[in-house]
């Protein structure tokens, strides 16, 4: 049975894990520290292992028919900024007004909305648009600017998109959201051996959880499988 701390996110198994990794660490430098003959027992101190600061969750629903990735702030609409802060915001004056995009395409149920502050991300939303999720996400991550043209984010899921120029397949990328693990354990496991997504789930847990992510799995195996022969 595990505690749950404070402040932690609800039903999401990354977390979980992560709180696995750092008992695991725990217990090894507890048996390092331990050496045959010690009179006294291991301080906190002496095995101190730091537990990473928590990234904000992104939320991921996958069901029959539909694709949702959300982050962030998402609340916010285009029309929500008073008139007065759509004014060119004036340097130290405070922070500067966020900024909301929205493309909606119901008859094929996909909807994007960002919200943006100075061009970075506060959060988004994305239903069935998942490369573009994908490449959302790893903005969000990192805390890069937007393209000034937003609509070229939806070009992730077009039919002329190919996968081999996109930024999702950079290796600190996440492929699992479920397990936490991104393009780079994904690309070693395939070195070491691991060639199909079933491998690479025995492996890393990636595509374990809800299963959604197989198919970005299957992407990047391929992305990597042809680098590697060309």
């Amino acid at each position: 049975a595990a505690s749950r701390p404070s402040g932690g996110p609800s039903g999401l198994i990354g977390p979980g894990w992560r709180q696995a990794d750092w008992l695991a660490a725990r217990f090894v430098a507890e048996l390092a520290w331990a050496q045959p003959g010690d009179a006294a027992p291991a301080t906190d101190a002496a095995v101190h292992v730091t537990l990473p600061a928590n990234l904000p969750a992104v939320v991921m629903l996958k069901a029959e028919g539909i694709d949702v990735v959300a982050v962030g702030n998402t609340s916010a609409d285009p029309w929500d900024e008073p008139a007065a802060d759509i004014r060119p915001h004036a340097e130290g004056c405070g922070p500067s007004p966020l900024r909301v995009a929205q493309w909606a395409d119901p008859e094929h149920g996909r909807y994007v909305k960002t919200v943006t502050r100075d061009g970075i991300l506060e959060g988004f939303v994305c239903v069935g648009m998942p490369r573009t999720a994908a490449e959302l996400t790893l903005l969000f991550e990192r805390g890069s600017e937007l393209p000034a043209d937003r609509s070229v984010l939806l070009r992730y899921d077009g039919p002329d998109y190919e996968p081999a120029a996109g930024s999702a397949f950079a290796l600190d990328a996440t492929v699992c959201w479920c397990n936490g693990v991104t393009v780079g354990a994904i690309a070693a496991s395939q070195e070491a051996g691991n060639g199909t997504v079933a491998c690479i789930g025995t492996a890393t847990r990636a595509g374990t959880g809800c299963g959604g992510c197989k198919v970005r799995i299957g992407e990047v195996l391929e992305r990597f499988t042809a680098g590697a022969a060309a």
